[in-house]
């Protein structure tokens, strides 16, 4: 309407109908919008395409009311408030925004999905002794573990799911070894011997055990020399054969290209180059170079226009989750990188068996440069370089420390 009253015929804007709603929702019950959750509203109302806020309310009638509920108080503006609410994929994207808004201060993510995750089996387990175990074995080793890597870096879905998996089998083991009527304190080295000559994966369970040894929760047994698993790399033809397809296939979405060829040419693992920035990808006088380690690692072409093209053009940017993110792979939650399981989907469907293509591409790289050169410039441990030089069958034992003068 204009100042005399009459109706101008203009249709209120996305962005003007997305901030009304969001005002009315962030509402603290005075008219006004809660002075904590005020970066929340404009950091929503800003994203670059606001239908996807208006989408985003309307079809999950969750985020709305959880969003009413932390204005009016109902639910705590903590990050225990949002762990006892049961929609947790609405509630761990509310907490992403939220971190990243400042209305909430910054924890791991993986740590709190894990953390939920865990009390919810705990409630499952039927054995008292059993749950007092697995809460102090979570509590203790798998949570402290994941604090302590995450203190370092940001934890990946990897993370999380193996202390899942952990946590899991010695739920199955306490379980098992109940079935053959002993306690974990009761246990005999013929259940380990038992256990390892009938499972599948039997070396998994083997942190559980050394805690619980440790810890005087079970007597001190002999666990099995751990099998060596690694598997042979791909054939350098077929290496270069899946770079050429990644190199040209324009029908392959670039970010995935881009990921692609990071693993086949550099053998970054997923876990890592998914947490690379846009700071990491250097222009100087017309050379490309990325920085994976130190010195940073010249780029030829034509990969080098296709990572300074992704560089440029970001998926995932037209929402509030990464408004201004420095993440070459963002994902599709507020301040968090592609997640490696998502990439790594997607190089599997294309045929990408990773970890042999990256073996194959570490051992095509490292006979060309000293060890410690090789790990420096591509991020890896020294050690790791020089195991891979020995499997491919070269030495640089006789490396100088530094050039001679002649």
């Amino acid at each position: 309407m204009t100042a005399s009253g009459k109706r101008t015929g203009r249709p209120a804007t996305a962005r003007t109908v997305l901030r009304a709603a969001l005002s009315d929702l962030l509402d603290d019950g005075t008219g006004q919008v809660h002075p904590a959750l005020a970066g929340l509203l404009e950091d929503l109302a800003a994203m670059p395409v606001p239908g996807r806020g208006l989408n985003w309310l309307r079809n999950n009638p969750e985020a709305g009311r959880y969003l009413r509920g932390l204005a009016r108080g109902d639910i705590p503006l903590t990050h225990e408030g949002l762990h006892e609410l049961p929609s947790w994929r609405a509630a761990a994207h509310l907490r992403d925004l939220l971190m990243a808004a400042g209305a909430l201060p910054r924890i791991d993510r993986q740590i709190m999905l894990f953390d939920r995750w865990s009390r919810l089996e705990l409630r499952a387990v039927a054995d008292p002794g059993h749950a007092q175990i697995l809460r102090q074995f979570t509590t203790w080793h798998l949570l402290a573990r994941m604090r302590a890597r995450a203190a370092r870096q940001p934890l990946t879905a990897g993370s999380r799911n193996a202390a899942a998996n952990e946590f899991a089998l010695a739920r199955k083991f306490l379980t098992w070894l109940a079935s053959q009527g002993r306690q974990l304190h009761q246990a005999i080295q013929a259940d380990i011997d038992t256990w390892y000559a009938t499972r599948p994966q039997p070396d998994a369970l083997r942190r559980f055990l050394n805690w619980a040894m440790t810890s005087r929760r079970m007597p001190r047994l002999d666990i099995p020399a751990r099998a060596g698993s690694q598997r042979a790399p791909i054939s350098q033809h077929r290496r270069l054969a899946l770079l050429n397809r990644f190199l040209t296939d324009q029908a392959i979405p670039l970010r995935t290209r881009v990921g692609a060829c990071l693993l086949l040419l550099y053998a970054q693992p997923v876990t890592r180059l998914v947490r690379l920035t846009v700071d990491d990808v250097l222009c100087h006088d017309g050379q490309v170079s990325i920085r994976l380690g130190d010195p940073p690692t010249p780029v030829p072409e034509p990969f080098a226009s296709m990572l300074t093209g992704l560089a440029a053009s970001r998926a995932n940017m037209n929402t509030a989750a990464n408004p201004a993110c420095a993440w070459l792979f963002p994902g599709g939650r507020a301040g968090q990188p592609l997640t490696p399981g998502a990439l790594l989907q997607q190089l599997r469907a294309l045929g990408v068996p990773a970890a042999q293509a990256r073996t194959s591409a570490f051992r095509q790289l490292v006979p060309q440069a000293p060890a410690p050169v090789a790990a420096r410039a591509l991020g890896y441990s020294p050690g790791t370089a020089t195991e891979h030089v020995l499997a491919a069958g070269g030495t640089w034992s006789r490396y100088p420390a530094r050039r001679s003068d002649r």
